[in-house]
Parts: structure tokens; C-alpha cells; sequence
């Protein structure tokens, strides 16, 4: 599995995913952690359930690397 860079809101990311995703469900996923504050918190949670585009996915954050997983 290989990351794919992706700047999103100011900020890079480092996308890894099984899944071919649209670009829209990135930046829904990437703006639902952003709002968690998944990237600025000490605490790292490290998984997150999001729901975008009528999807679900289970996503791995481990500082700007973002591994996402569809259900």
C-alpha cells in the first residue's frame, strides 16, 4: 500500500487507502477529522468511524498519515 500526498484545507496529508476513493469522500473524511481534531491532539485516539457519502469507513490516523478502510 503505498501514500498518495494530498493537501486539503492548508495542510498536507499522506492518504494510504484499499479502496479507490472519490476525491470528495477524502475531503469529507479529511474535514470530519479536522473538526475531531484527529491531527492536533496530543492524545492520539489513532481510529475513527466516519461516515461520508453515504459510506463507512474506519480510518487510522497517525500524525498526517491517514489510512482509510471502506466497510
Amino acid at each position: 500500500m503505498e501514500f498518495i500526498p494530498f493537501l486539503h484545507s492548508g495542510r498536507s496529508f499522506n492518504i494510504a487507502c484499499e479502496d479507490d476513493l472519490e476525491f470528495k469522500e477524502v475531503r469529507s473524511i479529511l474535514d470530519q477529522l479536522i473538526e475531531l481534531q484527529a491531527f492536533d491532539s496530543d492524545d492520539i485516539k489513532g481510529s475513527y468511524r466516519i461516515d461520508a457519502e453515504d459510506n463507512e469507513f474506519e480510518v487510522w490516523v497517525m500524525e498526517a498519515d491517514v489510512f482509510i478502510q471502506r466497510l
